[in-house]
């Protein structure tokens, strides 16, 4: 009988044991094959390195899962498999891959780029292990047709997101979009499934169709773009819709969505959002939310002196009264008169939803030309 000395390790019968029970290679690797397809994060930790007496051998590999259950054989349970499974979930976390490194004294092994633990297996021995994170591509869902959806869509496919287009026409062509469907309860709730973030930029069109469904989802991030006056009437629409108070509506949604760089066009807006939804993804916590007014309906200009200011400096854009985006006069993609004013748009959508009930959307508009 092999003495136990480790303090609490196993002995190497116990190693032995447990190795001939652990999952075979083969079955470690069709395991990572159906995670992979899945789309389930998973680490796959691979054995790179070892001195004997330790009970592993070079090649040898385990999955580690989210939960922290660990399928295969990668050394001792109680000593290189705890420190495999801490290890794999911070990778899978990160989405860093990493080398470790395990000996009777870490000195041994420690160089730049591993980190080194000490051996706590009875069997002794050195052991290197190389952690690699497989995460897959955040998906985002971008509500909506307008020129910032569109902008949203191209710009987010080249980075490392899979996107999905929900969208009037599931049979149009959009750059980027890995997928388009339809603006339909059944689509679009199956659309914001599993999304890692949700945009609604479809300037008034499906706003609260986009809002609920992301929230009813349970979507991580759940974006709108639009004036906060706006929002909050969405948010009315969505509680009734979800059965929840406004409050909490507005309190889950990011409204505006994205970072505040000034950003005026169509194009900026979007990577605006973009950067946002970066930020969330890498864990910044020192974003500073947009609040520009190229993005939000300028509702604190009280008097006619402050609104004449705002137009000459401006001559050539308007803000669109719905979604409050700055539009290019020449450029506007509608317009419509009203009151002997002619208001410009960003999108048919805002047009339509303006034509519908002109004062709710004219309080504090700035018109620049």
């Amino acid at each position: 009988m092999t003495e136990d000395t480790s303090g609490g390790g196993e002995t190497q019968n116990d190693a032995a044991a447990e190795r001939a029970a652990a999952a075979s290679v083969e079955r470690v690797d069709d395991l990572a094959a159906d995670l992979r397809a899945a789309g389930d994060p998973f680490a796959l930790v691979t054995v790179v390195r070892r001195e004997p007496p330790v009970p592993a051998n070079v090649g040898d590999r385990a999955v580690v899962t989210p939960d922290g259950d660990l399928v295969g054989w990668v050394g001792g349970a109680a000593c290189a498999q705890s420190v495999a499974v801490k290890e794999a979930l911070s990778a899978i976390e990160s989405g860093e891959p990493r080398l470790v490194g395990l000996a009777p004294d870490p000195a041994d092994v420690e160089r730049e780029g591993l980190t080194a633990y000490p051996m706590t297996c009875h069997s002794g021995g050195t052991l290197e292990l190389f952690v690699e994170p497989v995460v897959p591509t955040p998906r985002l869902v971008v509500v909506g047709e307008s020129p910032i959806a569109l902008a949203l869509a191209r710009l987010a496919s080249e980075t490392s997101f899979d996107v999905t287009v929900v969208a009037a026409d599931a049979d149009g062509e959009f750059a980027g979009a890995d997928d388009v469907v339809a603006v339909d309860d059944p689509a679009l709730a199956d659309a914001v499934a599993g999304a890692a973030a949700v945009v609604v930029a479809s300037t008034g069109e499906y706003d609260t169709e986009g809002v609920a469904a992301a929230l009813a989802a349970g979507a991580p991030y759940v974006g709108l773009v639009s004036s906060r006056k706006r929002r909050d009437a969405v948010a009315e629409e969505v509680a009734d819709r979800l059965g929840t108070d406004a409050e909490s509506v507005v309190d889950a949604v990011t409204t505006p969505a994205g970072l505040d760089i000034g950003a005026e066009t169509p194009a900026e807006i979007a990577v605006s959002v973009l950067a946002e939804l970066v930020a969330v993804r890498r864990g910044a916590s020192d974003r500073t939310a947009t609040d520009a007014i190229d993005v939000e309906v300028v509702d604190d200009l009280s008097d006619d002196e402050e609104r004449d200011d705002a137009a000459q400096a401006d001559e050539e854009t308007a803000v669109d009264p719905v979604c409050g985006m700055t539009v290019d006069v020449a450029d506007a993609a509608a317009t419509a008169d009203h009151g002997g004013e002619t208001y410009h748009f960003c999108g048919q959508g805002c047009a339509d939803a303006f034509a519908d009930d002109p004062e709710r959307y004219l309080d504090g508009v700035v018109e620049g030309g």
